[in-house]
């Protein structure tokens, strides 16, 4: 992806902030395809060559507006919005709904129930801005949107592929190819993630390895394996002596929900055999009689309280422990499930 600088950190591996204007031009101009600049512009309702000045970022159309052009253009694909959840909120099924509403509640179902303060410290925005976009009170430009998207949801490449191939735009390219090889390696090799979170904390151990094998609590021949995959794959180096990640990328695993189901056991196993050996941490249960409708709630409650979970780590500094989140709630019916239908 390419990246203007943020000067005013320095984490590492170095922090730079994404070009949205570039990739929010790119995404326009692969959306046009073929067709000529002039002609496309005729196609999607204007007189003047309003997509020459969108593509050479003078001028951006809304949110609402990229996707009123993207329903026209794509008609047989769904729109990115519902697309980019793997459980799509109901008021985005429900038909019909203006583009304008419709940016507006995608929005808020990302926010989940962070502060606007702490989105628009991080995205940059006037917190009144957001506000207003997240009510739908005024429309956020297309780069606004993605800028958003990516800061409530470190997402905005999953986004992108909604909305067409990557691969087509060159400002995020090799972001993306990077991310695809990441997700690959959670579901071939989980405790690869693991160890990568491991060498993001801060710490000064004389032995690297002695010191992963006891802050993970995995033994010397899985995380030899775990090392010679990542070095295998690119994902870590060593500097002055020490293994390093090449990168640092939030990736999502739920694209593939059968490798995701896998990875959800792989990790839920994990946590049970800390429990058995009485590893501290939060284990609890509750067995209850419960409305279908309001077992559905506590779905929707859970899920906002990952989304703000997401945002605590996405925002927290330094790195001196890496977490395990395991959680299951479900219907314990084998028929006529009430959660059969809406969860992943």
């Amino acid at each position: 992806m390419v990246r203007k600088e943020n000067k005013g950190q320095s984490p590492t591996p170095r922090h730079t902030e994404p070009d949205y204007e570039l990739i929010a031009a790119e995404l326009l101009c692969s959306l046009r395809g073929k067709q000529s600049q002039a002609a496309f512009s005729r196609r999607i309702g204007y007189r003047s060559n309003v997509v020459s000045r969108w593509e050479a970022q003078r001028a951006f159309p809304t949110a609402a507006r990229f996707l009123e052009v993207f329903a026209q253009v794509r008609r047989r694909q769904p729109s990115p919005l519902s697309a980019f959840f793997s459980r799509v909120p109901a008021a985005l099924r429900d038909p019909p709904l203006k583009a304008s509403a419709a940016v507006a509640l995608f929005l808020r179902e990302l926010r989940g129930r962070t502060p606007l303060v702490s989105i628009a410290r991080e995205s940059g925005f006037n917190r009144y801005s957001v506000s207003h976009w997240l009510n739908g009170d005024s429309e956020p430009r297309l780069p606004q949107f993605l800028r958003l998207i990516e800061v409530m949801s470190r997402r905005l490449l999953d986004f992108l592929a909604c909305c067409g191939d990557p691969l087509r735009l060159s400002s995020v390219r090799a972001d993306w190819l990077r991310l695809e090889a990441l997700r690959e390696s959670a579901y071939s090799s989980p405790w690869s993630h693991a160890v990568l979170r491991a060498l993001e904390l801060e710490y000064a151990p004389d032995n690297q390895e002695a010191w992963l094998i006891e802050r993970l609590g995995i033994s010397a021949a899985a995380l030899a394996e775990v090392i010679a995959f990542l070095v295998k794959t690119g994902q870590i180096t060593k500097v002055r002596g020490r293994w390093r990640p090449t990168s640092v990328v939030s990736v999502n695993t739920a694209l593939d929900r059968t490798r995701a189901h896998a990875l959800k056991v792989n990790w839920t196993q994990t946590a049970l055999e800390r429990m058995r050996a009485g590893a501290p941490g939060n284990y609890g249960y509750s067995v209850f009689a419960i409305s279908r409708l309001d077992l559905r709630r506590l779905r929707d409650l859970h899920l906002e309280y990952v989304r703000a979970m997401q945002q605590v780590i996405a925002q927290s500094k330094p790195g001196e422990c890496v977490g395990l989140y395991c959680a299951q709630l479900l219907d314990l019916g084998t028929n006529d499930n009430a959660l059969s239908e809406v969860m992943p």
